[in-house]
């Protein structure tokens, strides 16, 4: 449409997330579970709930993640 602006995929008008606030935990500490630990991204939510009660931290954590590598 004419003199309408694409917002692509990303969500420009939302920070980006850095905690699982549900389970009250940083992604940072999520990082450091999956590296120091020895731990999967499954382990580490069963484990926490991180990610899995509202999951709307989850594009972020997998964005962060992915970041790390």
């Amino acid at each position: 449409m004419e003199g309408s602006v694409s917002l692509g995929t990303t969500r420009p008008w939302a920070c980006a997330m850095t905690r699982c606030e549900c389970a009250g935990l940083s992604f940072d500490e999520v990082a450091r579970r999956l590296r120091e630990d020895g731990k999967t991204l499954e382990e580490v939510q069963a484990r926490t709930g991180c990610g899995r009660l509202c999951s709307a931290c989850l594009p972020d954590l997998h964005d962060h993640l992915a970041a790390r590598r």
